[in-house]
């Protein structure tokens, strides 16, 4: 029995010391995360100044950041929210010819992978609600780097509007804002009507930006504006605004400015209050900018034309009209009225509107103003009943080297003459009136070089250098 008992305690401590050496069970080693890249196809050929890609991503813990490197310039971020696994989508910007774009994936303990994506850019492109080939990137135009604060659809108004835990809507958002202060708006859909009251300084202007050119999409739901700015010295940047019955932006005071939108399906009624894709009719919006907006479908088509409702509407002086793009508005495709006065109109491509392409006037207004010192410069106006005017009160205004063509009268000046204009085919890629077509000129294009310098914007509606030969191009795009 006491040697039965004494092999038994040998045998119970020779397996407690087998335990205490063997090594403790430890948590499954890091992967490395993975991407795949779903579109478009590797050795595409796509048309424009760019595409939408769209990646597979996925890690064990978190994917925390994802990049894209194009044609061996800068890794550049793409906003992401940390996710084990999901599809992305954003825009890759691209150059005439071959482009080769690498996209990579970083997860929380700094592991990483990518993908490559190789594309030619050659041929037309058809459009989609957006219209055509319109790049959808911020190209040379950085967004300020002043306070910066983040709205994301899977935020919440109860964090503190980091990156990391950003608010969830842009009403709750901008009433935080005070001058410098940046609001990025991440991807994604965003059902409010948005009315910003606070106002910058000249020399800290309040950003509120869609951190992709067109990726924060705002549904104004029936509400009478989308974007409703009261304050001065704020730059509303790169939104897609659907769904308002006024107005898709709109101003009410001086220095503020609208870049880069796309506004679209606006159901402004046409009665006294009329509206406008992007408005900044008020006489108190003076010394704004309206540059590098797509305007589009503004007002219920098949009733016909209206006068009250617009693509873009200018009422007070001294604003900048500059490289928009705007089609199939009931009324102007951009308009001046009120107490509008000195105010520059160029490099803006207007078609296929129900009333006209571009008016120049004044009315109905407190101010005294009359429509006079205009400068309209390098605009195409293409396929609208007229295509430039001048409407009620006008005095003597510049029409210099615009590109007027097949509208059912072109011109329709009443107290001023224009100078070095072109009536022929302005040569696009693939004219298209329902805006589905490529509004880049072709080579061998008219409008090449035939602009004036005076006023003329820096950029062009991408985002590029205007000037790339002896001077602008005629239009919103200088060709490549």
């Amino acid at each position: 029995m006491r040697q039965l008992f004494f092999l038994l305690l040998v045998g119970l401590i020779t397996a407690c010391a087998t335990d205490q050496s063997a090594p403790s069970p430890s948590s499954s080693s890091n992967q490395a995360p993975s991407i795949r890249i779903l579109s478009p196809s590797n050795g595409a050929t796509v048309s424009g100044a760019g595409t939408r890609a769209e990646v597979s991503i996925s890690d064990d813990k978190a994917v925390t950041r994802l990049t894209r490197q194009v044609n061996g310039g800068p890794e550049q971020d793409i906003a992401i929210q940390p996710t084990q696994s999901g599809n992305i989508i954003f825009w890759i910007p691209l150059v005439s010819g071959s482009n080769t774009a690498v996209i990579r994936v970083y997860d929380a303990e700094g592991l990483s992978a990518s993908a490559t994506l190789n594309l030619q850019v050659g041929g037309s492109s058809s459009g989609g609600s957006g219209g055509g080939s319109f790049g959808t990137d911020y190209g040379g135009y950085t967004l300020p780097s002043g306070p910066t604060y983040y709205v994301s659809p899977s935020g919440s108004n109860a964090n503190d509007g980091s990156r990391e835990r950003p608010w969830a809507t842009l009403s709750f958002a901008v009433q935080k804002l005070k001058p410098g202060d940046v609001l990025r708006v991440l991807p994604g859909s965003y059902n409010e009507s948005v009315q910003v009251t606070a106002s910058g300084t000249s020399s800290q202007r309040i950003t509120i930006a869609s951190d992709i050119r067109w990726g924060a999409k705002l549904n104004a739901q029936g509400n009478l504006f989308g974007i409703d700015v009261r304050g001065s010295y704020v730059d509303i940047v790169g939104f897609e605004v659907t769904n308002a019955t006024n107005s898709g932006i709109i101003s009410w005071a001086p220095y503020n400015r609208f870049l880069f939108n796309h506004v679209y399906g606006i159901r402004a009624q046409c009665d006294s209050n009329g509206g406008a894709g992007v408005n900044m009719s008020s006489p108190d919006s003076s010394d704004g900018v309206m540059l590098g907006n797509l305007v589009h479908d503004i007002g219920d088509l098949s009733a016909g034309f209206c006068t009250r409702i617009h693509g873009i509407y200018q009422g007070a002086p001294r604003g900048l009209v500059q490289n928009n793009i705007t089609y199939r508005a009931r009324g102007f495709g951009i308009t001046s009225w009120h107490a509008a006065t000195a105010v520059t109109i160029s490099n803006n491509l207007s078609f296929a509107n129900l009333y006209g392409g571009i008016s120049v006037g004044s009315g109905d207004n407190t101010r005294g103003n009359r429509a006079e010192n205009f400068l309209v410069a390098n605009n195409i106006v293409v396929g609208n009943p007229r295509g430039i005017s001048e409407e009620g009160n006008t005095g003597v205004n510049r029409f210099v080297n615009n590109l007027v063509w097949n509208n059912t009268t072109n011109w329709r000046l009443q107290t001023s003459t224009q100078q070095g204009s072109l009536s022929l085919d302005p040569g696009f890629v693939n004219f298209q009136p329902d805006g589905s077509g490529n509004y880049t000129l072709q080579s061998s294009s008219p409008a090449i070089d035939k602009g004036i310098t005076e006023r003329a914007p820096a950029i062009d509606f991408q985002a590029k250098p205007r000037l790339q030969g002896s001077a602008p191009d005629l239009g919103p795009f200088e060709v490549r």
